[in-house]
């Protein structure tokens, strides 16, 4: 693990991809973990209406969600799990404000999700494992644990998966399979990263309202990532009605709100933060 400072905190990279971006102070990190954090927002947001639920983080990242989290004003207590204590402690050591916050466990996440009762609001999958010279989902990623989040889930809880491709750089068929696990998924692309954020459950918004309000939020913090994301619909087959195009691959996308784009040009270090080679 490669420790290096920012103008507001920490990197914390290794196979020159970024594991985590450390904030010291509230504020956007501009890049995966705002829009991660936004969704948590967003679904807090809805419980204050409907009733409350747990907020489960698999995999901890260094604390890199907190800075924006507390940026939009949540202030819930995270349930997470890892197994990096050198991480967890560097989270501690720098950032004491937020760690009562944060009940973090040393545990396997599928073995530590499984001791858990269900009624999660959300649970996020935030989980990686260093592959040949990068880094990957681990294999569980594409098959038990979403099944497990699943269970774990309150009846209109989201699970959100933050996804990279395989280290042959597809997203097929891990992707599909995952989609047919839900009843409802929206897919949420980034303009600069290769990360993709599936948004899962059985009673979703809309892929225009979600776009729209993970917008407003990430603009609340000035957020680079307000405008450099699609949001849309996920199938892992062509909608009724829908033709294949020559050369579409599944997910098939449909009802998507579309941001601005912007052109980067080589290859910078990033996993939740992986950005896009041009």
């Amino acid at each position: 693990m490669r420790i290096t400072r920012t103008r507001h905190g920490l990197r914390l990279s290794q196979h020159g991809v970024v594991i985590s971006e450390l904030r010291l102070s509230a504020g956007p990190t501009q890049s995966v973990f705002d829009l991660l954090a936004a969704l948590i927002a967003w679904r807090e947001r809805r419980l204050t209406n409907t009733g409350h639920g747990r907020i489960g983080l698999l995999g901890f990242a260094g604390g890199g969600m907190l800075a924006p989290l507390s940026a939009l004003g949540v202030s819930s207590t995270i349930d997470t799990c890892d197994l990096d204590r050198a991480s967890y402690a560097l989270f501690r050591q720098n950032c004491p404000h937020w760690t009562k916050q944060v009940r973090w466990h040393h545990a396997d996440a599928l073995a530590w999700l499984r001791r858990q009762r269900s009624g999660f609001a959300i649970l996020v999958d935030d989980l990686s494992v260093p592959g040949n010279r990068d880094v990957i989902k681990p294999a569980i990623c594409w098959g038990e644990l979403p099944r497990l989040m699943r269970e774990r889930l309150q009846p209109d809880g989201w699970a959100v998966f933050n996804l990279l491709p395989s280290e042959a750089n597809r997203w097929e068929p891990q992707l599909r399979t995952l989609i047919r696990m839900f009843p409802a998924a929206r897919l949420i692309r980034l303009d600069e990263f290769e990360n993709r954020l599936l948004v899962a459950g059985t009673r979703l918004p809309s892929a225009r309202e979600l776009g729209q309000g993970l917008r407003t939020l990430l603009r609340q913090i000035r957020s680079s990532q307000a405008e450099r994301f699609t949001c849309a619909n996920a199938f892992d087959q062509p909608p009724h009605g829908v033709p294949a195009l020559a050369g579409q691959t599944p997910p098939f996308t449909e009802d998507a709100t579309t941001c601005s784009t912007a052109t980067y040009v080589g290859r910078s270090p990033d996993r939740a933060t992986r950005r896009r080679s041009q």
